[in-house]
Order: C-alpha cells, then sequence, then structure tokens
C-alpha cells in the first residue's frame, strides 16, 4: 500500500525519535561519548525539521512516543554496531517508503532528502568509523 506524504513525514519523524532514544541511552551509560553526543544533537534538529514540516502543512505533530529505553549491548563498540544497524534500517526505509512517498512534493521532498543523505553521508560513515576503531565489523549494506 502507497505510503501518503502526511505519512513518510511522520514515519521520518519516528525514525528521529528512535535515533536518538538509542544515543540517549548510550550517553545515559557511556557518558557523552562521540558520536552519541553530536548524532544526538542531529536527531533532535532532525525531529524539529519535520515538526516544522508538518505544522507548516497544517497538520499537528504527534507526541514523541514514551517508550522504555532501548536495551544496549554491554559496550560501547557493540552499541555503536547497534546504532549502525538502525541507521541501515532507517536508510532502507527512506529509499524504499519515504522518498517514494515524497516525489515531486516541492516542500516534503527536498526535507526528506537532505535527512536520507545525513543519515547516509554523515551518521552512519561516523557510526562505522567509530565500529572499526574498536574492532566492530560494518552491518549489512542498505538496499
Amino acid at each position: 500500500m502507497p505510503v501518503t506524504t502526511d505519512a513518510a513525514i511522520r514515519a521520518a519523524l519516528d525514525e528521529a525519535w528512535r535515533a536518538a532514544a538509542i544515543a540517549e541511552a548510550v550517553i545515559a551509560r557511556f557518558g557523552p561519548v562521540m558520536p552519541f553526543r553530536n548524532l544526538l544533537m542531529s536527531d533532535y534538529l532532525h525531529a524539529a525539521t519535520l515538526i516544522r514540516l508538518l505544522t507548516a502543512r497544517g497538520l499537528s505533530a504527534p507526541a514523541r512516543p514514551v517508550a522504555a529505553p532501548p536495551a544496549l549491548p554491554a559496550d560501547l563498540r557493540a552499541a555503536c554496531r547497534m546504532a549502525a544497524d538502525n541507521a541501515v534500517a532507517a536508510i532502507g526505509c527512506y529509499e524504499s517508503r519515504l522518498l517514494p512517498a515524497v516525489q515531486g512534493d516541492a516542500e516534503a521532498g527536498p526535507v526528506l532528502m537532505r535527512l536520507h543523505d545525513a543519515l547516509s553521508h554523515v551518521q552512519l560513515p561516523a557510526l562505522l568509523h567509530w565500529a572499526e576503531m574498536h574492532g566492530c565489523p560494518a552491518p549489512a549494506a542498505a538496499s
């Protein structure tokens, strides 16, 4: 079933909140370590951008889901790998569902493309660099 533009924006917001929850949990356990302290700020900015986009469209933004923090592995490198796996899944979601849904939308299309590009070209490489630095294998590529 095709995803509507508004549903795609909301799904992107869910992805931003999911990534922020992982970064928050890592920081709560290990302190404000790199790259998570920077990624958390980025995730908050992504969420704020999507909330502004929904508001500009006359829609209310859903409240941030309140859920238990995600279960984290025991060490930082495995937590980094978990976050990288989440980023790969998010990139796949953008490419298979979200970007096709906003194609041709003059406002939502460029915003979601920039968020996808930030995930693909900034966040995932930072996580992979950190994981490699600590001996973690890279996650499978997004399809």
